[in-house]
């Protein structure tokens, strides 16, 4: 006779809806410096975008992510204890460093800045934690940052970048043994602004840039697999309709780290809660639509597209009625 699976403990069960309960809402935010590990353009614009529904998490995910929050505390006090001076809160807002990058579209924040560390005593350094598991810590012992984990590295070079510090501490720790590594990053001016380039590029497109892969299924693809843009991106997926999916909307690039958005039809700054709600003059980003585009009136304000089973789609056409932005 086969075993009969286990039945989840209800306590169990009780403690992960409490935090699937308190978990954040959808936020119309910024472009973290953390997604630039995906070489994939594309991906971080569709999801910079809210093309997609964000995936809501499961419990024992979000108590993962919580156990990382709670590491970097104790990392930060693993430091302090072995004589090294670390400020882990911004003294104008005590909250952490909030670092910035084309018109605060990009953005991201320090664990900390760090002064006192043994191989470097009287440098300033910006301080990465990350926690690992087994196999992630391995490899990073092994390969080091750079060729283990390049994202971790591109958002130390940004922050160096935007800091001016030339150095920077990623202090790592594994779940397994407690085991601990540390690696100190130079700050190259070279990588920092190709990557400044590269966030620029991504969110001046008023269109998604090209697919890193036409078929899904190659080999090379893999990525692919575990993409949450894939369905928008590869398989025909209507993405969502709001402010930022529309044609008549444009983030702001300035010298600010206001991250504006503004609606061109209206005239009309947009705050995160107005991109969310949209309004009824919405009109696609064309190479969203999962149809062929076959004609234009720019008068009236809309675009016609077919459908694969030969009938005819017109979008737009309600550029007359109020918006709903306040």
């Amino acid at each position: 006779m086969a075993e009969l699976p286990r039945v989840e403990s209800q306590t169990v069960g009780a403690i992960y809806a409490a935090y699937e309960a308190e978990q954040r809402s959808e936020w119309f935010g910024n472009i973290g410096m953390s997604t630039f590990g995906t070489e994939c353009d594309r991906a971080i614009w569709l999801e910079w975008r809210r093309t997609f529904e964000q995936p809501r998490l499961q419990g024992n995910k979000l108590r993962l992510f919580e156990t990382g929050h709670r590491e970097e505390a104790r990392l930060i006090d693993d430091l302090r204890k072995a004589g090294v001076d670390v400020v882990d809160r911004d003294p104008d807002t005590d909250k952490q460093w909030k670092v910035t990058c084309v018109g605060g579209h990009l953005s991201g924040r320090l664990d900390g800045r760090a002064l006192g560390v043994p191989e470097a005593p009287a440098t300033w350094h910006v301080v990465e934690l990350k926690t690992h598991n087994e196999k992630s810590f391995k490899a990073l012992v092994k390969d080091g940052v750079a060729k283990s984990k390049p994202g971790h590295l591109a958002q130390m070079q940004f922050y160096m970048h935007r800091t001016g510090l030339q150095r920077a501490l990623y202090l790592a720790s594994t779940k397994n043994d407690e085991g601990l590594y540390a690696e100190r990053i130079t700050y190259d001016p070279a990588i920092a602004l190709t990557l400044v380039a590269r966030a620029e590029r991504i969110v001046r497109a008023s269109r998604p840039p090209a697919k890193l892969h036409e078929d899904p299924t190659a080999k090379m693809a893999f990525a692919c697999g575990w993409c949450p843009a894939r369905q928008v991106c590869h398989e025909g997926k209507f993405p969502r309709q709001h402010c930022r999916t529309c044609l008549h909307s444009t983030p702001v690039v300035d010298d600010s780290d206001a991250a504006r958005w503004r609606c061109e039809l209206h005239d009309v700054d947009l705050a995160p809660e107005d991109q969310a709600r949209g309004c009824s003059a919405h009109l696609f980003i064309p190479d969203l639509v999962p149809y062929e585009q076959i004609d234009v009136d720019e008068r009236g304000l809309t675009v016609t597209y077919r459908k694969p089973d030969g009938s005819l789609w017109v979008d737009g056409g309600h550029a007359g009625e109020a918006p709903a932005h306040g």
